[in-house]
């Protein structure tokens, strides 16, 4: 790579980070992704830990068998846990995060 290529690369870095990563909207987004990851990670791990509680069942039920959520260990409980919400597509976390904050209720 020569440097007329380098120095191409470094100003289309700094360009990005000016005016894609560090927009508004783009961090409105990020913000709101990190507080609904956060709030899915307490949740859900909160379940697995406390199984007895009556959330925690109702959460648990809702848990896709894949995931071994009643795992012997629980290392085996929080690899349960990332791996499904590692596999959330976004939209899918949003409306989870609706449901459990009870503003996305069905029909009744």
């Amino acid at each position: 790579i020569d440097e007329r290529e380098r120095e191409g690369y470094r100003h289309c870095t700094e360009l990005s980070w000016q005016r894609i990563y560090t927009a508004g909207s783009v961090v409105d987004v990020e913000l709101a992704g990190n507080r609904i990851i956060t709030y899915l990670m307490e949740k859900l791990v909160n379940a697995v830990t406390r199984p007895d509680l009556n959330y925690s069942r109702l959460l648990l039920a809702k848990f896709p068998e894949q995931y071994d959520v009643t795992a012997p260990s629980l290392y085996g409980k929080l690899q349960a846990v990332l791996d499904h919400i590692s596999a959330m597509t976004d939209v899918y976390a949003l409306n989870l995060y609706r449901t459990l904050e009870g503003s996305s209720l069905p029909a009744v």
